[in-house]
């Protein structure tokens, strides 16, 4: 059987405290609680609920808010999950395809440098998207400095063991990632394309890039 007021059956179940929040964040869930219909007690429980398993998962609230600041931003793209093996094995073959037309004798030279330049042309791509996601991500993280550091805290979440940002300079950062086991040649330059589309959108320039197996090193330059 269905409950008249599910929300005030929750209320029973729960023990009453007085817990001191900024008057700010208390004035922005009351304005909340008000537009969702919901008592304050409701919402503050709810969102009380949620902060205690994140934290029991080992994560911190705080690191979960530049998570949804991305998901949003990522969100108006249509972006699907995909594994990264996935997109390595489809880059990996059509390469090898690629590389057989551009080396065949039984074609003519015509097709052959069409094939060398396509293979240049789906690195191109990878960068043009960079730029494109660069553009929407500034939107919300105007300096590149911030956004770096907010990857790094939620790296987690990411297909990504461990990331580490360094200033080496005022203009100069050096990005060091570590990506899962596995990780191929062809995972790391469309990851490398993509990073230098992207962070062109930051008038920054890739300088320096060194890929060993799952380890990911760029150092990124800020344009004069």
């Amino acid at each position: 059987m269905a409950r008249d007021n599910p929300e005030k059956e929750t209320e029973e179940v729960y023990s009453r405290t007085t817990i001191m929040v900024p008057k700010n964040i208390a004035s922005e869930l009351s304005r909340v609680a008000k537009t969702r219909g919901r008592t304050l007690f409701y919402i503050a429980g709810e969102g009380l609920k949620l902060t205690t398993e994140l934290i029991r998962d080992g994560f911190e609230p705080s690191d979960l808010i530049y998570f949804w600041r991305l998901y949003k931003i990522l969100s108006s793209m249509d972006v699907i999950p995909m594994p990264m093996k996935l997109i390595e094995e489809v880059c990996g073959h059509i390469m090898s395809v690629l590389i057989d037309f551009s080396k065949s004798d039984k074609i003519s030279g015509e097709l052959r440098e069409g094939a060398s330049k396509a293979m240049n042309d789906l690195w191109s791509i990878y960068e043009k998207y960079g730029h494109q996601v660069g553009a929407l991500v500034r939107m919300e993280f105007e300096n590149l400095e911030e956004l770096l550091e907010a990857i790094s805290r939620i790296s987690r979440l990411l297909a990504v063991r461990h990331i580490e940002v360094k200033k080496l300079s005022p203009n100069t950062i050096e990005l060091m990632a570590i990506g899962p086991s596995g990780t191929t040649d062809i995972g790391n330059k469309a990851l490398l394309s993509f990073i230098r589309g992207f962070v062109a959108q930051y008038d920054y320039e890739v300088v320096s890039e060194e890929a060993k197996a799952n380890v990911l090193r760029v150092v990124l330059q800020k344009k004069v």
